[in-house]
């Protein structure tokens, strides 16, 4: 044969036995819960009670989280972001038009006074 067959070993020439180690892949990072974002979404922008739904998903998504299961955790995490940024979105709408309605009231209130100081009080026809 093209090949020497092996001999026996002798007891000085055994190989220590090898050893497998396995390498498994590093976890993925848990899904966020945004329950910070959630509860001042909560306590400070409550818009039509959309931080208060956020605050709820936030904490069952971190439940989720805890027990295992991570595609719940990460359905109920999207839920409570896409209710936070509704609420942060509405909440700076409401915010510029409080403040444009502040100011057309002042200026028309403004003009008003402004007349009547220079017209007298309305009393009707004369």
């Amino acid at each position: 044969p093209p090949y020497e067959p092996l001999g026996e070993e002798r007891e000085g020439e055994r190989r220590p036995p090898s050893a497998v180690v396995l390498v498994e892949p590093p976890p993925h990072p848990p899904p966020r819960d945004h329950l910070a974002w959630s509860l001042c979404s909560a306590l400070y922008a409550n818009v039509c009670c959309l931080g208060f739904l956020a605050l709820v998903f936030s904490i069952k998504s971190r439940d989720r989280k805890l027990l295992g299961d991570y595609s719940g955790a990460l359905s109920y995490g999207s839920t409570a972001k896409y209710l936070n940024i509704t609420t942060l979105v509405l909440n700076i709408l409401l915010s510029i038009l409080f403040v444009a309605l502040l100011a057309t009231g002042t200026i028309v209130l403004g003009n008003l006074i402004h007349l009547s100081q220079e017209h007298g009080p309305f009393d009707g026809p004369t």
